[in-house]
């Protein structure tokens, strides 16, 4: 999906993760950038979330967020979507977008942007952490593995746990979101230069024991199993 125009981005999530990424998104010099979050700025946020201040306790994330940036001098055109996004208006938020970057760590919110960007045909990159660990994978990108692009499901196929919900992001390290965002502006500068080569593949880092492990997605049981 090598771009020879500037495009168009969507980071859901101004949390730990997103705000890691949102610098780091700006230097790839995107046309737009959408930040979409409908959450509001807290005091317990201030030490993992760097875009935001004392002053901004209360504000909303997103337009705060793109606030910080166009201080900071960036030629990049920020939109704020101060609201959630969810299965009514997914549709709407991400027409005309290029790539989204899923920060949400929010299953329920993954759920929805797995189906839009299939229904779509966009390219999604999703960052996960849970306690010290941090999972990065990309969503309905062409691959050796699936020329179609894989969804959730591929990934996984058994559904996905409530263990894997229940991770309190508020005692997460910036240290960790900041993995996280960094392995995503990875791999999403990969994709906008049209190098595929990881569409396949999960990154899963663990800061508290400094492994890095890479998983390539299970494939397929065969038909006759499928309908056994």
């Amino acid at each position: 999906m090598a771009h020879h125009r500037p495009a168009h981005l969507a980071v859901i999530g101004a949390g730990g993760t997103g705000c890691a990424l949102i610098p780091l998104l700006a230097t790839l010099r995107p046309a737009t950038l959408v930040v979409v979050d409908g959450d509001t700025v807290e005091e317990i946020n201030l030490s993992r979330q760097p875009l935001y201040g004392p002053g901004d306790i209360g504000r909303p994330k997103a337009s705060t967020a793109v606030q910080c940036m166009a201080r900071h001098g960036s030629a990049v055109r920020f939109l704020a979507e101060d609201r959630f996004l969810d299965a009514r208006n997914a549709r709407e938020m991400l027409h005309g977008v290029d790539l989204v970057a899923d920060c949400t760590d929010d299953l329920h919110a993954t759920r929805v942007l797995d189906r839009t960007c299939d229904e779509l045909r966009i390219p999604l990159v999703c960052g996960a952490v849970h306690g010290l660990q941090v999972q990065v994978y990309a969503l309905h990108v062409p691959s050796r593995h699936k020329p179609s692009g894989l969804s959730l499901r591929d990934w996984f196929p058994a559904g996905l746990g409530p263990g894997q919900d229940a991770c309190n992001m508020r005692e997460v390290p910036a240290s960790v979101t900041s993995m996280a965002a960094a392995r995503m502006a990875y791999r999403i500068e990969q994709l906008l230069h049209g190098d595929l080569h990881l569409a396949d593949r999960m990154d899963l880092m663990d800061m508290g024991t400094g492994t890095w492990h890479q998983f390539t997605a299970p494939s397929p049981p065969p038909p006759d199993e499928i309908l056994a």
